[in-house]
């Protein structure tokens, strides 16, 4: 009884994996579609600063003067890019005492990058 239980289970299996590899085939061209499309909306709102002491600067340079500065975990939304440089603005008051909604250049190694979830 117990050879017959174990040759339909491995029976069904090998049938069921033939029949889920149509199925899988359609799924990666639809999954990178679906991952690029959450990837855009959550760019601009989930960042975060990686390190503490990042200065927030009015140029995307070290040249531009500095408005303060910004901690581990101060979160930030990303509104524009200029080469290493990320434009910023903070979501909440940060913990260098800089008021929400602040903008400024931050040097893009000192941003965590947005998590948008998949994969």
């Amino acid at each position: 009884m117990r050879r017959i239980s174990l040759a339909l289970t491995t029976a069904a299996l090998i049938g069921g994996a033939a029949l889920a590899a149509p199925a899988q085939a359609a799924t990666p061209a639809a999954a990178p579609q679906r991952v690029a499309a959450a990837a855009k909306p959550c760019n601009a709102d989930n960042a975060a600063i990686y390190t503490d002491g990042t200065r927030l600067r009015t140029k995307a340079s070290t040249s531009g003067s500095v408005k303060g500065q910004l901690y581990f975990g101060d979160p930030i939304r990303i509104l524009g890019k200029s080469g290493k440089w990320d434009y910023v603005q903070l979501k909440a008051k940060s913990k260098g005492g800089l008021p929400k909604g602040t903008r400024g250049y931050v040097a893009h190694a000192n941003i965590i990058p947005p998590y948008c979830g998949g994969l």
